[in-house]
């Protein structure tokens, strides 16, 4: 498995005092900020913002943080969760902000992981935040206590989005534990729209 970078911006640790975050897993980030790397077995979030993902191999494509609006376009978001506590419930809000600090949307999972005889399962619960009976259930099976929740943001030229700074939060148990920051850059007339590269090479 590939190695990402661990950052967590500072103002997470104020953020996190101010929630009342207290849990193991948040105090394994707060001490990640300060510079302490993770030992091992301590719970680590990491977070990658992409321009695609390759359909064949799931491969992500241009990992970065600006991104141009195109006529088809999109800011894939991943966060990896490593070392999470198998039999312990999560639950984990992933929310896009626009330019000036308000919220476009946001997508809500509830996780649970357990032991299996050849690994961990994790089931993990899709649900709609204006129903929340609204649920729709993905398993994914690792050989390590790990998870992925994945979002994407359109920024189509079609959907008009604002140019400028825009954010990426992760919350855990409803604490803001990560804030990504990333560019949205508006359109270059001398931009040729590329093909889809599926290969995953």
């Amino acid at each position: 498995m590939r190695r990402v970078s661990f950052l967590i911006p500072l103002a997470l640790i104020l953020a996190a005092a101010l929630t009342g975050c207290s849990s193991e897993e948040s105090r394994c980030l707060t001490r990640v900020q300060r510079g302490i790397e993770p030992a091992a077995g301590d719970f680590t979030l990491a977070v990658e913002l992409c321009r695609k993902v390759s359909r064949k191999s799931g491969r992500r494509i241009g990992v970065q943080d600006e991104f141009e609006v195109r006529n088809r376009a999109y800011v894939h978001a991943f966060a990896d969760f490593r070392n999470v506590r198998p039999g312990r419930d999560y639950t984990v809000h992933l929310v896009w902000i626009k330019p000036g600090g308000k919220e476009l949307f946001r997508k809500f999972f509830e996780v649970r992981q357990t032991p299996g005889e050849e690994g961990f399962e994790t089931v993990i619960n899709w649900l709609d935040a204006e129903d929340l009976h609204k649920i729709r259930t993905e398993t994914q099976v690792s050989e390590t206590p790990d998870f992925t929740l994945d979002s994407r943001y359109n920024i189509s030229a079609r959907r008009e989005r604002k140019p400028g700074l825009h954010h990426f939060r992760v919350y855990l148990d409803r604490a803001l534990v990560y804030e990504k920051p990333f560019t949205v850059l508006g359109p270059d007339p001398t931009t040729e729209e590329e093909e889809d590269d599926d290969s995953g090479a």
